[in-house]
C-alpha cells in the first residue's frame, strides 16, 4: 500500500504532533542528531528494530498508526515489516501457508477470499 507520506515525513510528522524539537526527540530516543535528521530526509532508511519500537512509544501511536510506520519503514528499507516477520517467524503453518501461496501463484483475489473468510470466522 502506498501512503501519501515516507518514512522520514512520518517520523517529522510525528514529532510535531507531540511538540517536540529535533534535539529533544534525538535525545529521547538516545540517537544523535544527525542521524535523527538522517532519518527524517530519507538518507537513512533502516534504524533498528529497537529504536522502531521507542517510536512507537514516545509517539504513543494508535495501531493504525502503528501499522503506518512499519509499512513505511519496509517501503524505505525494503525489508519486510518487522511486525509481520516476528508473526512469521513464530508460525510454523504460515511459512508453510505463504510458501503454498507462492508456489501456486496466488492471486490477490485469493488473498481477499482468504482475509474474509477469516473476517467471517470471528
Amino acid at each position: 500500500m502506498k501512503y501519501k507520506t515516507d518514512f522520514g515525513q512520518f517520523i517529522s510528522e510525528q514529532k510535531a504532533k507531540i511538540s517536540l524539537q529535533s534535539q529533544e526527540l534525538a535525545k529521547i530516543l538516545g540517537i544523535s542528531l544527525g542521524y535523527l535528521s538522517q532519518l527524517e530526509h530519507g538518507k537513512r532508511k533502516c534504524p533498528d528494530v529497537r529504536l522502531l519500537q521507542k517510536m512507537i512509544e514516545v509517539f504513543d501511536l494508535s495501531v493504525e498508526e502503528i501499522n503506518v510506520l512499519y509499512d513505511l519503514y519496509s517501503d524505505a528499507s525494503g525489508q519486510i515489516s518487522p511486525d509481520i516477520a516476528e508473526y512469521i517467524q513464530s508460525n510454523r503453518i504460515v511459512k508453510k501457508a505463504l510458501r503454498y501461496a507462492r508456489d501456486v501463484s496466488a492471486k490477490d483475489e485469493d488473498w481477499v477470499q482468504f482475509i474474509e473468510s477469516l473476517k467471517n470466522e470471528q
